[in-house]
């Protein structure tokens, strides 16, 4: 396991800083009085970076090879987050976060693809499983650091630059050898794709539809009710706890049961919950309760889909179909902060209004795929495995897969 300490540790490092700037972005345009549509802007120009970086950082990775490009890619983080700082117009944000996600996107390719050519078919879904808590978690401790520092001030981009930088550090200092990226993933048209599983590329799209605008408007839907940052970064923080912590045993239970059912009880639940918090009052202990298992309903759309797609697919496949429904999920990552903000500038309670439509649809949508489909008997399932929300190259770590050893 020492081979995978200098990449993991660079991971929860450069986590704490990106999941607190995901938080501080939409906090800032809100102090700086900007409309709810500039947070969607925003957050859809971050997420089309990354997009776009996702697809197009491989060959870079590849020529220079894993500790350079994520170097590199940091670097240019680093310079974009400082940026932000210094110019508050809404547009270069729109600019500078579009870079942002480019950038995170190259971070991610460099550390998925580290970690894919160092493990093997036995270690595979251990080091996944690694690769999971390491993000989610550090994301979700770095949402405290919204009560900590005052969000009006520089400090905050200074504190997760110094992050980001310090983020280099265990890749550049490890003296374990890292090995060549020689494989490319592979594609799937996705027109194939979708008529292979329709149910799970359109889960994955509702799953980015619900997170994207979470990221970018959930801090400024909880401004309306709290104006203590503290308060902020608990719900904040509690909410990604519930997506992490539910993941699991919800997965393992979708191993038992038709996984489309479990996609509808999951909507149906995140459908009441958020109902729930539009009707109570202002109760922050209630409210806590209720957005750690929005955060279990939203945070588990993705994984499940993405398991109840592997179901229809080969082991060959697995790759490229997990692939092809990550571009699913992109897309929605996409339009959901626009989306989103649009009606939460209509309406107050927009956003879970927002959340109650794309979960409630996509529970009418599994009904009737229920009567249109049979169901996949357990023999021929494919086990759970919760899968990263990043690039093309975490399929490839998917130990359902046959993927050749090298």
């Amino acid at each position: 396991m020492s081979h995978f300490f200098a990449p993991l540790a660079g991971l929860v490092m450069f986590a704490l800083g990106s999941g607190y700037l995901m938080t501080l972005v939409p906090l800032r345009i809100s102090h700086l009085e900007y409309s709810n549509m500039f947070s969607g802007l925003i957050g859809s120009a971050y997420y089309l970076g990354l997009f776009a970086g996702s697809f197009r950082s491989e060959k870079l990775v590849s020529r220079v090879g894993f500790i350079r490009s994520f170097s590199g890619f940091m670097a240019i983080l680093c310079c974009s987050v400082l940026l932000m700082a210094v110019f508050t117009d809404i547009y270069s944000w729109i600019l500078l976060r579009f870079i942002n996600g480019v950038t995170v996107a190259g971070i991610f390719v460099a550390l998925e693809s580290w970690l894919l050519r160092e493990s093997d078919s036995k270690n595979r879904g251990r080091i996944l499983s690694f690769y999971m808590v390491s993000l989610y978690g550090a994301h979700a401790l770095g949402q405290l650091f919204v009560g900590i520092l005052d969000s009006d001030t520089l400090l905050p981009f200074i504190v997760i630059g110094a992050l980001l930088s310090l983020s280099i550090f265990p890749p550049a200092t490890t003296r374990s050898p890292t090995p060549e990226l020689s494989e490319k993933p592979s594609a799937l048209h996705l027109k194939a794709l979708f008529s292979l599983t329709p149910s799970g590329a359109t889960g994955c799209f509702a799953g980015g539809l619900v997170l994207g605008a979470l990221y970018a408007i959930l801090p400024i839907y909880l401004l309306r009710t709290y104006t203590d940052n503290t308060d902020i970064s608990i719900l904040l923080s509690i909410t990604m706890a519930g997506g992490m912590i539910l993941q699991y045993p919800i997965g393992h239970l979708s191993d038992f049961f038709d996984r489309r059912k479990v996609l509808i009880a999951v909507s149906l639940a995140g459908v009441a919950c958020c109902l729930a918090y539009m009707l109570i009052e202002n109760n922050f202990w209630l409210q806590l309760v209720i957005l750690f298992f929005i955060g279990g309903a939203t945070f588990t759309l993705y994984p499940l889909s993405i398991s109840h797609g592997c179901d229809h697919m080969l082991p060959e496949d697995i790759v490229a179909g997990t692939q092809g429904l990550l571009l699913f999920y992109s897309v929605g990552a996409c339009l959901g902060p626009l989306l989103g903000s649009l009606l939460t500038r209509l309406m107050a309670d927009g956003l879970m209004l927002f959340f109650v439509l794309v979960m409630g649809g996509l529970a009418c949508f599994f009904m009737w795929r229920l009567f249109d489909r049979p169901a996949i008997y357990s023999s021929d399932e494919q086990p759970f495995i919760a899968m990263p929300r990043t690039t093309a190259v975490v399929a490839q770590l998917d130990p359902r897969s046959e993927a050749e050893e090298t």
